[in-house]
């Protein structure tokens, strides 16, 4: 099986997002701007790692009511744990080794705040927020949330490490997050000397992520919150970890839709955007009290 490699190695740049909650915005990475950026890793949009940080008691840093239209939102938790509410009506509490998958769909208004206990206490956060595009069919769809608990996602051992499926096949188990756009999306850690295969669908994008630690993907080291976006050619991957990491590998089918973006609203054209903000505004995605 011919291998790919290493086609452009992205930097994730800090910043601050929500309400001064510090991360790393590793897709669209360092230098990158603009709709071209979000075309890059197709289907995929944006991808934030924030922490591993410590939240000191009182710290109530997390990511207020906020709109969203035209894509889903795939968060994962490392260590920690959020609270989510929606304009739905939904709910729910994130909880280490889980996901939330929320379909933005036609509009929604949500936020992710710290849950009460860290308010008492602080403690530790970690995790990866991911966005995922729609086909344009599907823009208009539904909003809502679905819970993706730990047990729904068990650790599978593989020689030299670990891996979590989260969507499509890995190792012979199937990811729960299932979307309208193909994907896969796995979280593997690695012991020192480790190496991980695994195949890549002909025609779709490849990446890999290092959240910790880092990892060799041919000639090409890839570090800490880097993104390395694999050439099109090749029908596998192998990543090795000379000296041990965590890393995702992300892997989909690429919509070849125009995108047209605005803050949290990614749709197909100028006009699309125009529309979200006036329903936004004028309060058609729903309100959080």
């Amino acid at each position: 099986m011919r291998l790919r490699n290493v086609k452009t190695l992205i930097h994730g740049q800090s910043t601050l997002d929500g309400n001064g909650v510090p991360l790393v915005r590793i897709l669209p990475g360092e230098g990158m701007r603009g709709t071209e950026a979000f075309k890059l890793m197709d289907p995929f949009l944006l991808l934030d790692h924030f922490g591993p940080m410590v939240l000191n008691p009182g710290t109530d840093v997390g990511f207020p009511p906020h709109p969203h239209r035209g894509f889903q939102t795939l968060t994962y938790l490392i260590q920690g744990a959020f609270r989510h509410r929606d304009s739905t009506g939904g709910s729910g509490l994130l909880q280490p080794g889980g996901a939330q998958l929320m379909n933005a769909g036609s509009g929604i208004v949500h936020e992710e705040m710290p849950v009460p206990e860290h308010l008492e206490t602080g403690g530790p956060i970690e995790g990866v927020q991911l966005w995922i595009n729609l086909p344009k069919s599907e823009k208009g769809s539904k909003p809502g949330y679905t819970d993706l608990h730990p047990e729904m996602m068990p650790w599978q051992s593989f020689e030299g490490g670990r891996l979590r499926a989260l969507a499509g096949d890995w190792l012979g188990r199937r990811g729960p997050a299932e979307t309208p756009a193909h994907i896969a999306y796995a979280h593997v850690e690695m012991e020192a000397g480790g190496t991980f295969e695994h195949a890549v669908p002909e025609g779709w994008c490849a990446a890999i992520v290092v959240l910790n630690g880092e990892a060799e993907v041919g000639d090409q080291v890839v570090g800490q919150n880097d993104l390395a976006l694999l050439g099109d050619e090749g029908g596998g991957l192998r990543i090795n970890s000379a000296k041990g990491s965590s890393f995702l590998v992300l892997a989909g089918l690429p919509l070849k839709e125009p995108i047209a973006h605005y803050g949290p609203f990614v749709m197909n054209t100028p006009e699309e955007i125009q529309q979200a903000i006036e329903d936004y505004q004028s309060g058609k995605m729903g309100v959080l009290d």
